[in-house]
């Protein structure tokens, strides 16, 4: 998967990767609705010489969307400092019952989105912007 960032001329990125982990550390679909989980993120920007000119701060925002009936929601935030390199990630931990799981005819089925933006060093929002589409996944209700 892979997303083009928008924004600051002569700089392009790429959201790598969007995924969902248990408590374990592994990617799953599937996630106990009793349990923390989280979301990990992953992009690249280039070319380096104006990569090399990022010194503020990336916020990665998740969302959840409910497919069915359900919340549409943030689920959570991190920052990560820009420190000049090309690539970069983020991990959100989402406490457990954030998000409403299965409850019989209901889904508990969600898709995940995150946004990953950058504020200069002066702490101004810029136009850059990523986005990048993790795999469906399940809260369930053992």
């Amino acid at each position: 998967m892979s997303d083009t960032f928008d924004g600051l001329p002569g700089l392009d990125g790429t959201v790598t990767s969007v995924d969902v982990l248990d408590l374990d550390g592994n990617p799953n679909h599937v996630i106990d609705d009793g349990l923390p989980f989280v979301v990990t993120a992953a992009w690249k920007v280039w070319p380096p010489a104006t990569a090399t000119l990022l010194d503020g701060t990336w916020t990665v925002k998740a969302y959840a969307d409910s497919i069915g009936p359900g919340p549409e929601q943030g689920i959570g935030v991190a920052t990560v400092a820009a420190n000049g390199g090309l690539t970069y990630a983020a991990s959100i931990t989402v406490p457990a019952g954030t998000l409403p799981a299965d409850a019989g005819p209901d889904s508990g089925v969600y898709a995940l989105v995150v946004v990953i933006t950058y504020r200069n060093r002066a702490g101004v929002l810029t136009e850059l912007a990523g986005f990048g589409e993790g795999k469906l996944f399940m809260l369930r209700h053992p």
